[in-house]
C-alpha cells in the first residue's frame, strides 16, 4: 500500500504540472490571445466586443488565476465553445474519445497477442528457421511507416478485393458490432504491425536470457512440460521490458493516431487535434492535449502497479527506499 500511495502522489505531481504547462503554454503561441481573440468575436468585432471576450476568457488575469479557473472549468466539465460551430468542446472531445481509445486498445491486443506466442517460441527455437523468420520480417515491418501501410492495405482490401469499405463510417460497437469491426479492422493493422514488431524483438531477446537461468535448468530437471516451461516460468520474469516498451508505445499510439484518423477519416482525438490547429481553436488543442497528456500519464502509473505485480522485489524495495 506504501509503494501504491507513493507512486499515487508522483502521478499526481506530474499531472499538475503537465496541466499547468498546457494551460498557459497555449499563450505564448505566435499571434497569442489576439488570435484567439479574433477568432472568438469574429472580425468585425468592435474593441468593446473583444475585451468583453478577453474577460469571459480570463486572459486578463494573471496566469496562475488563469490556471486555477482553467482547472476548475476542466473538473466541472466548463469548457467553453468551439468558435467555428459554437459546439460545447467537451462534446467534441465527447465523441472523438472513444474512437481513439477503440483504435489505441485493439492495436495494443493485436500487437501483444501476436508478439507475445511468436516472441516465447522465437526464444525457444533460436536460431531455427522459425526463428530466423520471424526475427527478419520483424524488422522489416519496423522500417515501414504507417503512412505507406495505410494505402498498401486499402489496395490489398478495398479496391482489389472490395472485402472492406473505405471508407468505412465509424458505428458504437453495441449497436452495430460488425460495421464497427468494419471500420476498425485497416487502422488497426496499419498501427499494430510495427508495435507487433518491436513487441516481439524485446520479448524475444528477454526470453532467450531467462530461459538460460538456473531456476529454469532445475524446472527442466524436474521434467516441467515445455508449454508450463515457456509460459508459466520464463515469460513472467521476461515481461519487464515488453511492458515498459508497451508504455512507452502510447505516446507513439498518439502520434500515430493523427496519420491513421486523418487517413481513414475516423474523427477521433488526432484528427480533431489537427484541425483545430489549423484552424487556431487553442482551447480545443489545449483540452485535447490535456486529455492525451493524462491517458499518457497514468498509464504509466499502472506500469509500475504491473512491475510490482511481476516482482514483488520491485513494491519492496521501492517501498522501503
Amino acid at each position: 500500500m506504501r509503494y501504491v500511495i507513493r507512486k499515487l502522489a508522483q502521478t499526481m505531481f506530474v499531472v499538475v504540472v503537465v496541466t499547468f504547462v498546457t494551460a498557459v503554454a497555449l499563450r505564448f503561441l505566435p499571434g497569442g490571445n489576439d488570435v484567439i481573440v479574433g477568432l472568438k468575436a469574429g472580425p468585425g468585432a468592435t474593441k468593446e466586443q473583444a475585451q468583453q471576450v478577453i474577460k469571459d476568457l480570463g486572459l486578463d488575469k494573471s496566469i496562475p488565476s488563469q490556471y486555477f479557473k482553467w482547472v476548475k472549468d476542466f473538473i466541472t466539465g466548463n469548457w467553453g465553445l468551439t468558435f467555428q460551430t459554437n459546439e460545447t468542446i467537451a462534446s467534441a472531445l465527447k465523441r472523438a474519445v472513444p474512437v481513439s481509445a477503440y483504435l489505441m486498445v485493439y492495436a495494443q491486443l493485436v500487437a501483444l497477442g501476436l508478439a507475445v506466442p511468436t516472441a516465447v517460441w522465437s526464444a525457444y527455437k533460436q536460431n531455427s528457421r522459425f526463428d530466423r523468420a520471424a526475427t527478419t520480417s520483424a524488422f522489416g515491418m519496423l522500417s515501414v511507416p504507417n503512412f505507406i501501410v495505410a494505402p498498401v492495405l486499402v489496395l490489398l482490401f478495398s479496391v482489389q478485393r472490395k472485402w472492406i469499405p473505405f471508407p468505412a463510417t465509424y458505428h458504437s460497437l453495441w449497436d452495430s458490432p460488425i460495421e464497427h469491426f468494419k471500420a476498425f479492422v485497416l487502422p488497426t493493422v496499419t498501427i499494430a504491425i510495427p508495435l507487433y514488431a518491436g513487441y516481439m524483438r524485446v520479448l524475444r531477446a528477454d526470453m532467450i536470457g531467462t530461459l538460460q537461468s538456473d531456476f529454469i535448468t532445475t524446472a527442466r530437471a524436474k521434467g516441467v512440460s515445455t508449454p508450463a516451461l515457456l509460459f508459466k516460468h520464463a515469460l513472467r520474469p521476461s515481461l519487464f521490458s515488453i511492458v515498459t516498451s508497451a508504455a512507452v508505445q502510447i505516446g507513439a499510439l498518439m502520434g500515430g493516431v493523427v496519420i491513421v484518423e486523418t487517413f481513414f477519416t475516423l474523427n477521433g482525438m488526432g484528427r480533431l487535434t489537427v484541425e483545430s490547429i489549423f484552424r487556431h481553436e487553442y482551447p480545443t488543442v489545449q483540452y485535447c492535449v490535456v486529455v492525451l497528456a493524462l491517458v499518457y500519464v497514468f498509464t504509466n502509473f499502472l506500469v509500475d502497479l504491473a512491475y510490482a505485480w511481476i516482482d514483488p522485489r520491485v513494491r519492496v524495495s521501492r517501498a522501503l527506499g
